[in-house]
């Protein structure tokens, strides 16, 4: 039997805890500069020799800080502790969240959504700052023009239908439906939302995480939740032909039903439609509007960035036309002519008014 000593304790355990501030130290450190400086998302990824933390600021990656390769690993293992993550588990992805307290007077709190992966070198994690509030979420603030708001608040009135927002990764969909959900948010109205993963907890929505290691995958969820009485359902995300073809159900069946969908442009979404094995008359009769957006740059700000629309609206032209099967390039002729305006249009006035540069318009909005 080893007797050891107390100074050997004591040796042993000023090392540990020096280690350990001087991690906490540089996690607060990396946190405080991200909610100073509107800092979207986290990096922190390891190379051969450095641990590199970089920030996406309105939409651009810049190098915060390289760190000792030393401070990687204490690093992820700080993060997977305060996300409540197996610390031992480093081959394969895992996913939590973790808050972080700012600096002002209230020590206001954000939400963070964490991932990890493992790299050549080492893990990498991204933190998602959840920073939306409430005011954020006014449908009158994400970039609507009076018009397109209009048909918006007109469809959400609707206790049945669907209504879909499109556009490429990061172009903000997921906000545009939260705003959406707390515009609806009222006593009598059972609002549900699937989701993947849950990015802005809305108090009195039932939100629902998409889970399908546990087998919970969304058809399961929706069939499940047809059987809740809801009023409104949010779903995610329409990716396959079975999820397609449940939201239209519960569009067809009483149900107003809200979701996103990878097209780039908002006629392409009854093509993406059709693909996924929905018949003309069924979209024609259940769609609402479909919004397809794009997040651009201020040319008048030095920081932000804010949403393009377009909103299709199913007109009775529109409704006929489609039901008539009538190909992609006369129905956007058809929605013109029902004072539809493309994004590319809106783009073009918003340069006009010296809000957004020709850049924008030659690299981020379609033509």
């Amino acid at each position: 039997m080893i007797h050891t000593s107390p100074t050997t304790h004591s040796s042993l355990r000023k090392p540990l805890e020096e280690s350990d501030h001087h991690i906490i130290r540089l996690w607060q450190e990396i946190a405080l500069s991200a909610v100073d400086d509107d800092v979207s998302d986290i990096h922190i990824e390891a190379q051969q020799n450095l641990c590199i933390v970089r920030f996406r600021i309105h939409g651009d990656l810049c190098l915060f800080k390289s760190y000792p390769k030393t401070d990687h690993i204490r690093l992820i293992t700080r993060i997977k502790i305060l996300a409540k993550l197996d610390i031992a588990e480093q081959r394969l992805p895992q996913d939590g969240r973790l808050t972080i307290t700012g600096r002002d007077s209230r020590g206001h709190e954000i939400d963070c959504r964490v991932s990890t992966m493992p790299t050549l070198f080492g893990e990498k994690v991204v933190i998602r700052l959840l920073r939306t509030t409430y005011a954020e979420l006014d449908i009158h603030h994400i970039g609507f023009t009076n018009p397109q708001l209009n048909i918006v608040k007109a469809s959400l009135e609707r206790r049945h239908g669907l209504i879909l927002i499109c556009g490429p990764t990061g172009s903000g969909k997921t906000r545009t439906l939260y705003s959406f959900l707390h515009y609806l948010n009222q006593p009598h109205l059972n609002l549900c939302s699937i989701e993947d993963p849950i990015e802005i907890r809305l108090q009195g929505v039932n939100q629902i995480a998409y889970h399908p290691k546990a087998g919970l995958h969304f058809d399961a969820i929706i069939r499940a939740l047809l059987r809740q009485d809801p009023d409104v359902m949010m779903i995610g995300e329409i990716r396959d032909s079975e999820t397609a073809k449940l939201a239209m159900s519960a569009a067809q069946t009483g149900h107003l039903v809200l979701s996103t969908i990878h097209t780039r442009q908002a006629i392409s979404c009854i093509d993406r439609l059709k693909h996924f094995g929905i018949k003309p008359y069924s979209i024609a009769n259940n769609l609402l509007f479909i919004s397809s957006q794009r997040l651009v740059r201020s040319q008048n700000l030095q920081r932000g960035r804010f949403a393009i629309h377009e909103v299709l609206h199913f007109t009775p032209k529109l409704i006929s036309a489609i039901e008539r099967q009538t190909p992609t390039t006369k129905l956007q002729e058809i929605a013109h002519s029902d004072g539809f305006y493309s994004m590319r249009q809106q783009a073009d006035a918003l340069f006009d008014q010296g809000l957004i540069d020709q850049s924008v318009l030659l690299h981020e909005i379609p033509s």
